[in-house]
C-alpha cells in the first residue's frame, strides 16, 4: 500500500483549510505585534532622550500617533481574519487573542506612555496639568471593544448556524399511543 496516497475527505480538507487560516491569523498576529511595538517602543525611547525636552515631546507625539492608527487597522484586520477562524473551525480563540491584543496595546499606551508622557512634560515644564484622563480613556475602550467581540462572536456562530443548520436527531419510537 502506497503510504503517500491520501484520501481526502471533506474532514481532511476542512482540517487543512481551518489550520492554513489559523496560521494567517497567528503570522498576522505575530506582524502586527512586532510593528506596534516597535512604535510604542520607539516613541518610548524619546522620553529617554537627554536632549531638548520640546523635541523629545514632539518625537514622542509623532511616533505615538503612528502606533495609535497601526493599532486599529491591524486590530481590524485581525478581527476579520478571525471571524474567519471562527466560521470554519467553531471556535473563538482568535477573536479573543484579538481581544487580548488590542487590550495590552492600549494598557501600554493609556496606563503607561501617558503617565510617563505627564510626568516628562512635568519635569520639564511643558505640562500645565497634574492629571491625564488616558487611564480611564483606555479602560472604556477596552470594555467596548470586549463587547464588539463578544456580540461579534455571537453573531458570527449564529450566522454559521442558521447557513448550516445541524442535522435532526433521527425520531425515536414514538410516545404516543
Amino acid at each position: 500500500m502506497n503510504s503517500e496516497f491520501q484520501l481526502e475527505t471533506p474532514n481532511t480538507v476542512v482540517l487543512q483549510t481551518s489550520d492554513m487560516w489559523s496560521k494567517i491569523f497567528l503570522a498576522a498576529l505575530g506582524l502586527s505585534i512586532a510593528i506596534v511595538a516597535f512604535f510604542s517602543y520607539y516613541s518610548w525611547s524619546w522620553l529617554q532622550s537627554i536632549g531638548d525636552p520640546k523635541a523629545a515631546v514632539a518625537g514622542f507625539e509623532y511616533h505615538s500617533g503612528l502606533a495609535w492608527p497601526i493599532l486599529w487597522i491591524s486590530s481590524i484586520i485581525l478581527l476579520a481574519l478571525a471571524n474567519a477562524v471562527l466560521w470554519i473551525t467553531g471556535r473563538g480563540w482568535a477573536m479573543w487573542l484579538t481581544f487580548l491584543y488590542f487590550a495590552a496595546f492600549v494598557v501600554l499606551r493609556f496606563f503607561w506612555l501617558t503617565n510617563l508622557d505627564l510626568s516628562y512634560r512635568k519635569l520639564n515644564g511643558l505640562a500645565d496639568t497634574t492629571y491625564s484622563l488616558g487611564p480611564f480613556i483606555g479602560a472604556v475602550m477596552i470594555i467596548v471593544v470586549g463587547a464588539i467581540v463578544f456580540f461579534d462572536q455571537f453573531l458570527v456562530l449564529r450566522m454559521h448556524r442558521k447557513m448550516y443548520p445541524s442535522q435532526p436527531e433521527a425520531a425515536g419510537p414514538s410516545d404516543e399511543q
